[in-house]
C-alpha cells in the first residue's frame, strides 16, 4: 500500500490503520444529495483481490468512513480539495446513470 495524498499524518500508524483498513461503507450505498462534511480523508494503492494495483479513497465525516475506487468520484474529490486547500470544506454525493445505461457515483463541494 501507498499514500499518494491525505490530509492526516501518515507517521501516525494507527490513524493510517483507520483510515485505508477499517471497515468502511461504499459511497455507492451513501444516499444520494447527502452532505459530508470532510474531516480525513486518504487517496492510496492497494492490491485488490486479484491481485491488480487500483487507487481507493477514503474519507471520514464525524463516525462515518465511506470509501470509493470510482475514478469519477475520486477526481472530483480532488478538485475539491485543490480548490478549498487547507479550508475545511463539505461534498454532496451525487450521482446518476450514465448514457450506457450503468449506474454511477460522484460528488461536488457543498456551497450551502
Amino acid at each position: 500500500m501507498e499514500i499518494l495524498k491525505s490530509n492526516i499524518d501518515t507517521a501516525d500508524k494507527k490513524a493510517v490503520y483507520k483510515l485505508t483498513k477499517s471497515e468502511s461503507q461504499r459511497v455507492q450505498d451513501v444516499e444520494k444529495g447527502v452532505s459530508l462534511p470532510v474531516d480525513k480523508w486518504a487517496l492510496y494503492t492497494e492490491k485488490n483481490s486479484k491481485g491488480e494495483e487500483q487507487t481507493v479513497l477514503a474519507i471520514v465525516s464525524g463516525g462515518m468512513k465511506v470509501s470509493t475506487i470510482s475514478k469519477t468520484f475520486i477526481d472530483s474529490f480532488m478538485e475539491c480539495v485543490e480548490l478549498m486547500d487547507d479550508d475545511p470544506f463539505s461534498i454532496v454525493i451525487t450521482g446518476g446513470t450514465s448514457k450506457g445505461g450503468r449506474q454511477y457515483v460522484n460528488c461536488e463541494l457543498d456551497c450551502d
